[in-house]
């Protein structure tokens, strides 16, 4: 078979989000360990998380153009928007959680499945 460039770019992609993941992982484990930062607030954590890949989301759409804006309404908004936010961040909220009390090797290992 022909390698295309969108199927390298797609390998390229998945390895730099794999690469990203192990290092938030990493970085979480190290703020909230007790032997480390000791920083015992997964929520706040979760808060910063989101404030920041919001604030990265704004100035790649609205600032830098890299994709068009999407127009939707209120109801859209509501019914697509908000659920899949809300269940990302708690997803962060519990993954958090579990930092201070599993190890890193688990935690790739549950990731995998």
């Amino acid at each position: 078979k022909m390698i295309t460039k969108s199927l390298v770019l797609t390998y390229l992609y998945l390895l730099i989000y794999i690469t990203l993941s192990s290092g938030v992982i990493l970085y979480n484990k190290w703020v909230l360990s007790k032997k480390y930062f000791n920083f015992p607030f997964p929520i706040t954590l979760t808060m910063i998380h989101m404030a920041f890949s919001g604030s990265v989301a704004f100035l790649l759409i609205r600032v830098f153009k890299v994709v068009s804006p999407v127009k939707m309404t209120f109801r859209i908004y509501a019914t697509c928007v908000v659920p899949i936010s809300a269940f990302f961040a708690s997803s962060l909220w519990f993954g958090n959680t579990a930092y201070l009390h599993i190890s890193v090797a688990f935690i790739q290992m549950l990731k995998a499945l």
